[in-house]
This record gives structure tokens, sequence and C-alpha cells, in this order.
């Protein structure tokens, strides 16, 4: 009457088998894991198809169809043409604005190029079109202040002796009305209403204004073989030569002076003689050799009068001469404690 209760059997329809009941929950998880599997792979399949909709969507507002470089600050003196050509090959074929390395290769770019000194930093810019995509460089560039004859060529260089493009150099320069002037050039107004715009040799020049050429100052007697464009002279003789021209640019008879000799610098043709000579000339006319000697030695006790005092010298003789040092006398002697010069 009370009889034991009679213990279920085990049945393989109920989970049978070395674990039972375990495989209905594992049947279960396995299932559970296949379903979550297939929700989270249709998630990321619908997030990216979202993405990619977004995208699009802004692409087709917005569409980036070129890469820019402009530079932040032009000077004067350097062309437009030449401007835009350099700002041209800054910028890497098949650039992407999105590419992180963008400002890193066009900054590269920039310190190579032989026109460009120093690289301050280049930015990504929106600009006004949303389909053309920016980049600032701030940039100094060098400017040729001299020639270097070279057999039947010249070659130009800035104040570090180094070699530009000759063919890029400078070589005009055109009164024209202060208002054409661009607004990314600074203005130099020459004349009431009026200022410089400068051109290279093959620019097309402004019709109906007067092209004046720019007057280079020739280096003559360098030494050392003329190094690849992009690249300083390593002698010591056209760096000496290049301090004179600088002296000589700041004054307002720099057009009357032709050139620079340095074939005596040191003293290596003879002792006697002054290291440093200048040339006067104008046009076709005579010309008068100005001996200027040489720089103070860096380590001080020189017994030559400063180039200030030299120079100072050059000053009186052109203010009591009518503006003018060519062709009166065959030298002018600016070494010496008192400025001497030949007899008419």
């Amino acid at each position: 009457m009370f009889g034991r209760r009679k213990k279920k059997t085990d049945h393989p329809s109920a989970g049978g088998g070395l674990f039972p009941r375990r495989g209905g929950l594992l049947l279960k998880a396995v299932t559970w894991l296949v379903v979550l599997a297939g929700l989270g792979a249709g998630g990321v399949l619908g997030m990216r198809a979202l993405e990619k909709r977004i995208l699009s969507a802004k692409a087709v507002k917005t569409p980036i169809v070129a890469v820019r470089v402009w530079f932040a600050k032009c000077p004067a003196w350097l062309p437009l043409s030449l401007a835009r050509e350099i700002a041209y090959s800054l910028v890497p074929n098949n650039a992407q604005f999105q590419d992180i390395d963008l400002t890193a290769d066009v900054y590269a770019r920039a310190k190579a190029n032989p026109w460009i000194r120093q690289v301050r930093y280049v930015l990504k810019r929106t600009t006004h079109d949303p389909r053309i995509a920016g980049l600032e460089v701030d940039c100094e560039f060098r400017k040729p202040i001299a020639r270097v004859k070279l057999g039947g060529e010249d070659a130009y260089v800035d104040v570090e002796a180094v070699r530009l493009p000759a063919k890029d150099v400078p070589q005009w320069v055109v009164e024209v009305p202060a208002s054409s002037i661009p607004a990314c050039l600074p203005r130099q107004p020459s004349t009431a209403g009026t200022a410089q715009l400068y051109f290279r040799d093959n620019d097309a020049l402004p019709a109906n204004r007067t092209a004046k050429g720019i007057h280079y100052i020739a280096v003559v007697g360098v030494q050392a073989k003329a190094p690849p464009v992009g690249k300083p002279w390593g002698s010591q003789d056209i760096r000496e030569g290049l301090k004179l021209v600088q002296l000589v640019l700041e004054k307002c008879y720099a057009n009357q002076i032709t050139a620079v000799d340095v074939r005596n610098y040191d003293g290596r043709i003879s002792r006697r003689e002054p290291h440093l000579c200048m040339r006067a000339q104008i046009g076709d006319g005579p010309s008068t050799d100005i001996k200027f000697g040489r720089f103070p030695a860096p380590e001080g006790g020189d017994y030559e009068v400063s180039p200030d005092q030299k120079m100072s010298y050059l000053d009186q003789y052109y203010n009591d001469n009518n503006r003018t040092l060519a062709g009166l006398n065959s030298y002018i002697d600016l070494q010496c404690d008192e400025m001497h010069y030949s007899v008419n």
C-alpha cells in the first residue's frame, strides 16, 4: 500500500546517454549562439551599409575633386607665375585630402625645393569651394642677389651661395597700378598710385607698360666648381664676395657696381694687391676699379679699415661727384685711413 515509488527510467528521448539532461542544455546554448552570431553579422553588415550610405551622401553633397597648395605669404620680388609653379609642384600625384601623410609629403617637397629656404608649417585648410581642399604652406623663399660667371652662362645665388634655377630668376620689373597687385603679394609702392611686379624672362609682360631689367652684380674669379641647383658653393671666396654684394645692395649706387672680383681672395695671386675689388661702370662707358681690400679677421687685431668706414668713403665720393662712381677715375682705393683715387 505504501510501496516504494518507482524510479523514473532514463530514456534516450529524454536526453539520455552519458550526461543526462546536459545534452538538451548544450543544444539550446548552441542554438542561441547561432542566432546571436547571425544577429551580430547582420548588425555589422547593416552598420557598414549605413556608413557607406552616409559617406556616399556626403560625397554627393561635397565631393573633393582637387587638392591645392597656397602660400601664407609671398615676397614682393617673387613672380606670380613662379609662385604658382612652385605651389603646383608641392602637390603629390593623386593626392587625397583624407591621407594622414599628405601634410608630411607636402612639407618634404617644400624643403627639397631650391627656391624654399625654410618651411615653418603646412596646414590643411578649407576653401570657399567645398570641392577644393587646400594646404597652406608658410615658408621663407631664397632671393637671388648676385650672379656667378661660369664661362658662357650665369649661375644665380642667394646670400648663402645656394645656386638657384637660372631660368626662373626674376629679370624684369614693371610699374603697375597699386590696385592691380594681387592680395597675396605685399605692395611696394614706388611712386604715387603705382607698385612693382616682377617677371621672369619667359613671362608675358603687361601691355603698354615699360619693363626695366633687374640688375644683378656679377661675382667673378670663384675657383670652386659650380654645385648642382639647390646646393651651396663650398668655397669661402664666393661667401666673402657675397658679403660685399650685400653691403653694396643697401646703397643707392648699387646699379653702378657691375662686378665683385674675388680672384685675389686671401692674397692667392699677390699679397700686395687687394683681396677683393669692385668694378663700377655705366652702360658701355669707362669703368672704375674700386679697391675694397678684405673683411676684418674674425679673431680681431686687424689693421684694415672697417667695412663701414670703407663704404662711407664710397658714399662721400658718390655725393661729391654728382652721384657718379664710374668713369671719373681709373681706381678708387678704400683700404687706408683716407680714401685715395687716381688722377683724372
